[in-house]
Protein backbone atom coordinates (compact mmCIF):
# COMPACT_ATOMS: atom_id res chain seq x y z
CA UNK A 1 0.00 0.00 0.00
CA UNK A 2 1.47 3.27 -0.97
CA UNK A 3 1.51 6.68 1.96
CA UNK A 4 -0.93 8.38 0.02
CA UNK A 5 -3.73 5.37 0.11
CA UNK A 6 -4.12 6.08 3.66
CA UNK A 7 -5.57 9.60 3.19
CA UNK A 8 -8.55 11.04 1.10
CA UNK A 9 -7.58 14.57 1.88
CA UNK A 10 -3.90 16.51 1.98
CA UNK A 11 -3.16 20.08 2.89
CA UNK A 12 0.31 21.04 1.54
CA UNK A 13 1.94 23.52 2.91
CA UNK A 14 3.79 25.73 -0.56
CA UNK A 15 7.36 26.63 -0.52
CA UNK A 16 9.75 23.45 0.82
CA UNK A 17 7.17 20.71 0.16
CA UNK A 18 6.07 21.50 -3.67
CA UNK A 19 8.73 24.29 -4.68
CA UNK A 20 11.64 26.30 -3.48
CA UNK A 21 11.73 29.92 -3.84
CA UNK A 22 10.74 29.86 -7.66
CA UNK A 23 11.97 26.28 -8.52
CA UNK A 24 9.42 23.19 -8.34
CA UNK A 25 10.96 20.51 -6.01
CA UNK A 26 11.46 17.10 -8.75
CA UNK A 27 8.47 15.04 -8.70
CA UNK A 28 6.15 17.54 -7.10
CA UNK A 29 3.71 18.03 -9.95
CA UNK A 30 3.67 14.90 -11.25
CA UNK A 31 2.87 13.46 -7.60
CA UNK A 32 -0.61 16.33 -7.01
CA UNK A 33 -1.25 14.92 -10.27
CA UNK A 34 -1.85 11.68 -9.62
CA UNK A 35 -3.71 11.88 -6.38
CA UNK A 36 -6.50 14.36 -8.11
CA UNK A 37 -6.60 11.10 -10.50
CA UNK A 38 -7.04 9.28 -7.80
CA UNK A 39 -10.01 11.37 -6.46
CA UNK A 40 -7.91 12.78 -3.29
CA UNK A 41 -8.62 16.52 -2.57
CA UNK A 42 -5.60 18.65 -2.69
CA UNK A 43 -5.65 22.02 -0.54
CA UNK A 44 -2.28 24.53 -0.42
CA UNK A 45 -1.93 26.21 2.76
CA UNK A 46 0.34 29.10 3.51
CA UNK A 47 1.06 32.01 6.12
CA UNK A 48 2.57 34.16 3.62
CA UNK A 49 0.18 36.87 3.02
CA UNK A 50 2.28 38.09 0.03
CA UNK A 51 0.43 37.06 -2.44
CA UNK A 52 -3.58 36.51 -3.13
CA UNK A 53 -4.56 33.14 -3.89
CA UNK A 54 -4.84 33.67 -7.58
CA UNK A 55 -1.26 35.00 -7.61
CA UNK A 56 -0.33 31.62 -5.62
CA UNK A 57 -2.62 29.53 -8.37
CA UNK A 58 -0.24 31.59 -11.24
CA UNK A 59 2.74 30.24 -9.81
CA UNK A 60 1.61 26.68 -8.98
CA UNK A 61 0.33 26.76 -12.70
CA UNK A 62 3.64 28.28 -13.65
CA UNK A 63 5.20 25.28 -12.33
CA UNK A 64 3.06 22.51 -13.68
CA UNK A 65 0.71 21.63 -11.07
CA UNK A 66 -2.80 22.56 -11.71
CA UNK A 67 -4.45 24.49 -9.10
CA UNK A 68 -7.25 27.51 -8.97
CA UNK A 69 -7.26 30.12 -6.27
CA UNK A 70 -10.00 28.02 -4.59
CA UNK A 71 -7.21 25.63 -3.81
CA UNK A 72 -5.48 27.81 -2.28
CA UNK A 73 -6.07 28.86 1.67
CA UNK A 74 -3.95 32.27 2.88
CA UNK A 75 -2.75 33.52 5.96
CA UNK A 76 -4.48 36.92 4.95
CA UNK A 77 -8.21 34.90 3.87
CA UNK A 78 -8.87 33.03 7.32
CA UNK A 79 -8.34 36.33 8.96
CA UNK A 80 -10.88 38.11 6.42
CA UNK A 81 -13.61 34.77 7.12
CA UNK A 82 -13.16 34.63 10.59
CA UNK A 83 -13.77 38.62 10.50
CA UNK A 84 -16.88 37.76 8.88
CA UNK A 85 -18.12 35.43 10.98
CA UNK A 86 -17.60 36.54 14.02
CA UNK A 87 -19.49 40.23 13.51
CA UNK A 88 -23.22 40.52 12.01
CA UNK A 89 -22.39 43.42 9.75
CA UNK A 90 -19.26 45.08 8.80
CA UNK A 91 -20.86 48.19 7.54
CA UNK A 92 -18.96 51.24 8.82
CA UNK A 93 -15.82 49.74 10.64
CA UNK A 94 -12.67 50.30 10.11
CA UNK A 95 -8.84 48.34 9.95
CA UNK A 96 -5.43 49.93 10.43
CA UNK A 97 -3.43 47.18 7.78
CA UNK A 98 0.26 46.95 8.36
CA UNK A 99 1.39 44.61 5.84
CA UNK A 100 1.05 43.88 1.73
CA UNK A 101 -1.39 44.65 -0.63
CA UNK A 102 -2.81 41.57 -1.23
CA UNK A 103 -3.32 41.53 2.53
CA UNK A 104 -5.30 44.77 2.48
CA UNK A 105 -7.11 43.66 -0.72
CA UNK A 106 -8.33 40.59 1.56
CA UNK A 107 -9.42 43.15 4.27
CA UNK A 108 -11.01 45.26 1.88
CA UNK A 109 -13.18 42.68 0.43
CA UNK A 110 -14.46 42.36 3.42
CA UNK A 111 -16.36 45.65 3.60
CA UNK A 112 -13.91 46.99 6.09
CA UNK A 113 -12.82 50.17 5.24
CA UNK A 114 -9.31 50.79 5.64
CA UNK A 115 -7.69 53.73 7.34
CA UNK A 116 -4.63 55.50 7.74
CA UNK A 117 -3.05 58.29 10.10
CA UNK A 118 -5.00 59.85 12.48
CA UNK A 119 -8.15 57.79 11.34
CA UNK A 120 -5.47 54.75 12.36
CA UNK A 121 -5.28 55.50 15.67
CA UNK A 122 -9.23 55.04 15.96
CA UNK A 123 -9.46 52.07 14.08
CA UNK A 124 -12.03 49.10 15.03
CA UNK A 125 -9.51 46.48 13.99
CA UNK A 126 -5.22 46.18 13.63
CA UNK A 127 -4.49 43.59 11.04
CA UNK A 128 -0.28 42.72 10.49
CA UNK A 129 0.98 41.02 8.36
CA UNK A 130 4.59 40.54 6.55
CA UNK A 131 6.20 44.18 5.85
CA UNK A 132 9.65 45.01 4.62
CA UNK A 133 9.10 48.94 4.80
CA UNK A 134 8.05 48.82 8.50
CA UNK A 135 8.02 51.83 9.96
CA UNK A 136 8.04 53.16 13.45
CA UNK A 137 4.79 55.44 12.92
CA UNK A 138 3.32 52.24 11.76
CA UNK A 139 3.94 50.74 15.10
CA UNK A 140 3.19 53.94 16.88
CA UNK A 141 -0.55 53.91 15.30
CA UNK A 142 -1.08 50.30 15.81
CA UNK A 143 -0.22 50.58 19.50
CA UNK A 144 -2.70 53.81 19.90
CA UNK A 145 -5.26 51.76 18.26
CA UNK A 146 -4.67 48.79 20.30
CA UNK A 147 -4.85 50.86 23.75
CA UNK A 148 -7.91 52.45 22.39
CA UNK A 149 -9.79 48.80 21.83
CA UNK A 150 -9.12 48.27 18.61
CA UNK A 151 -9.37 43.93 17.79
CA UNK A 152 -5.84 42.34 16.79
CA UNK A 153 -4.55 40.20 14.38
CA UNK A 154 -1.55 39.18 12.68
CA UNK A 155 -1.19 36.45 9.72
CA UNK A 156 1.45 34.38 11.75
CA UNK A 157 4.20 34.81 14.32
CA UNK A 158 7.00 33.32 11.65
CA UNK A 159 10.07 35.17 13.21
CA UNK A 160 12.65 34.66 10.12
CA UNK A 161 12.45 33.16 6.32
CA UNK A 162 15.81 32.27 4.47
CA UNK A 163 17.41 34.71 1.90
CA UNK A 164 20.17 34.79 -0.22
CA UNK A 165 21.77 36.55 3.06
CA UNK A 166 20.65 33.98 5.28
CA UNK A 167 17.76 33.96 7.44
CA UNK A 168 15.98 37.83 7.80
CA UNK A 169 13.24 39.51 10.52
CA UNK A 170 9.64 38.25 9.04
CA UNK A 171 6.11 39.00 10.31
CA UNK A 172 6.51 37.51 13.89
CA UNK A 173 9.74 40.16 14.61
CA UNK A 174 7.37 43.18 13.55
CA UNK A 175 4.40 41.82 15.61
CA UNK A 176 6.37 41.26 18.81
CA UNK A 177 7.20 45.27 18.40
CA UNK A 178 3.77 46.03 18.68
CA UNK A 179 2.35 43.43 21.08
CA UNK A 180 5.44 44.85 23.23
CA UNK A 181 4.23 48.38 22.61
CA UNK A 182 0.61 47.92 23.48
CA UNK A 183 0.77 45.05 25.60
CA UNK A 184 -1.82 43.18 23.78
CA UNK A 185 -1.38 39.82 22.14
CA UNK A 186 -2.48 39.28 18.79
CA UNK A 187 -5.10 36.35 17.51
CA UNK A 188 -2.92 34.61 14.80
CA UNK A 189 -4.14 33.10 11.26
CA UNK A 190 -1.28 31.20 10.56
CA UNK A 191 -0.06 27.98 11.35
CA UNK A 192 0.65 26.49 13.98
CA UNK A 193 -2.91 28.55 15.01
CA UNK A 194 -6.31 26.70 14.44
CA UNK A 195 -7.77 29.54 12.38
CA UNK A 196 -6.30 28.97 8.71
CA UNK A 197 -6.64 25.07 9.78
CA UNK A 198 -10.41 25.91 10.33
CA UNK A 199 -11.07 27.44 7.09
CA UNK A 200 -9.13 24.41 5.56
CA UNK A 201 -11.02 22.41 6.95
CA UNK A 202 -14.65 23.12 6.21
CA UNK A 203 -13.56 23.67 2.42
CA UNK A 204 -11.99 20.14 2.50
CA UNK A 205 -15.23 18.36 3.59
CA UNK A 206 -12.96 14.99 3.88
CA UNK A 207 -12.17 11.88 6.28
CA UNK A 208 -8.81 10.69 6.82
CA UNK A 209 -7.07 14.04 6.18
CA UNK A 210 -3.29 14.94 6.43
CA UNK A 211 -0.85 17.77 6.71
CA UNK A 212 1.93 17.79 4.51
CA UNK A 213 4.87 20.85 5.16
CA UNK A 214 8.51 20.71 5.97
CA UNK A 215 8.83 22.68 9.33
CA UNK A 216 7.93 21.18 12.56
CA UNK A 217 7.03 24.05 14.76
CA UNK A 218 4.49 25.30 12.08
CA UNK A 219 2.80 22.43 9.56
CA UNK A 220 3.78 19.69 12.11
CA UNK A 221 2.34 21.31 15.03
CA UNK A 222 -0.79 23.27 13.71
CA UNK A 223 -1.85 19.70 11.94
CA UNK A 224 -1.20 17.76 15.34
CA UNK A 225 -2.45 20.59 17.18
CA UNK A 226 -5.92 20.49 14.68
CA UNK A 227 -6.30 16.53 15.23
CA UNK A 228 -4.89 15.45 11.29
CA UNK A 229 -2.12 12.91 10.34
CA UNK A 230 0.88 14.90 10.00
CA UNK A 231 3.73 14.12 7.29
CA UNK A 232 7.11 15.95 7.48
CA UNK A 233 8.99 16.04 4.23
CA UNK A 234 13.07 17.23 3.87
CA UNK A 235 12.83 18.88 1.02
CA UNK A 236 12.71 22.60 3.11
CA UNK A 237 13.64 23.61 6.18
CA UNK A 238 13.77 20.85 8.24
CA UNK A 239 16.92 18.31 8.34
CA UNK A 240 17.16 15.30 10.24
CA UNK A 241 19.06 16.65 13.15
CA UNK A 242 16.68 19.09 13.35
CA UNK A 243 13.95 16.45 14.05
CA UNK A 244 16.19 14.58 16.43
CA UNK A 245 16.30 17.36 18.67
CA UNK A 246 12.52 18.14 18.73
CA UNK A 247 9.79 17.25 21.00
CA UNK A 248 7.02 17.58 17.89
CA UNK A 249 7.60 14.17 16.47
CA UNK A 250 5.48 13.63 12.86
CA UNK A 251 3.40 10.51 11.94
CA UNK A 252 5.70 10.11 8.66
CA UNK A 253 9.05 11.03 7.24
CA UNK A 254 9.80 11.27 3.81
CA UNK A 255 12.32 13.13 1.41
CA UNK A 256 10.00 15.02 -0.77
CA UNK A 257 6.47 14.36 -1.88
CA UNK A 258 7.00 11.81 -4.41
CA UNK A 259 7.74 9.49 -1.47
CA UNK A 260 3.50 9.10 -0.95
CA UNK A 261 3.44 6.83 -4.08
CA UNK A 262 6.13 4.44 -2.42
CA UNK A 263 5.19 1.78 0.27
CA UNK A 264 4.29 2.93 3.58
CA UNK A 265 7.83 3.83 5.13
CA UNK A 266 8.39 2.61 9.12
CA UNK A 267 7.39 4.99 11.47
Amino acid sequence: MKLADLFNGFLLDMDGVVYVGGNPIKGSADTIKYLKEKGKTVLFLTNDPRRSPSEYADKLRSIGIQASAEDVITSAMAIALHICEEHDSLENMTAYVIGSNPLRNQIRETGIKIVNGEEGKYADFVILGSHPDFHYDEMKIATLALRNGADFYATNRDPAYPSEEGHIPATGAILASVEVASGIKAKVAGKPESMIFEVALEKMNKNKIVMIGDRLDTDILGGKNAGLSTILVLSGSTKKKDLEDSEIKPDYVINDVRDLLKDIPAK
